[in-house]
């Protein structure tokens, strides 16, 4: 499995101690396939074939299973923008 995961961050000061920060981050940003493991039966039409990707198989996305599929390693593209206002 490979991923490369990209963020910038910058802050800007109001004044005494406020500050504004905004900060972009990209998940798998080359949006490389990472395939989950291959079907290990030989009676399996589709033996030694990989069926899904690798952040399904890694959880639901549900409360108890951690992240959604799409920020997980192994997940499609994404993105995402934050701003925070400090005080």
């Amino acid at each position: 499995m490979s991923q490369l995961d990209l963020a910038l961050r910058r802050e800007f000061f109001v004044k005494e101690q406020r500050s504004l920060q905004l900060r972009i981050e990209a998940f798998n940003a080359l949006n490389h396939a990472n395939f989950a493991d291959p079907i290990r039966f030989l009676s399996s039409p589709l033996f030694g074939q990989s069926p899904s990707m690798l952040n399904l198989m890694l959880g639901t996305g549900s409360p108890s299973s951690g992240l959604a599929p799409i920020f997980q390693a192994g997940g499609a593209r994404s993105a995402r923008i934050v701003l925070r206002f400090k005080f």
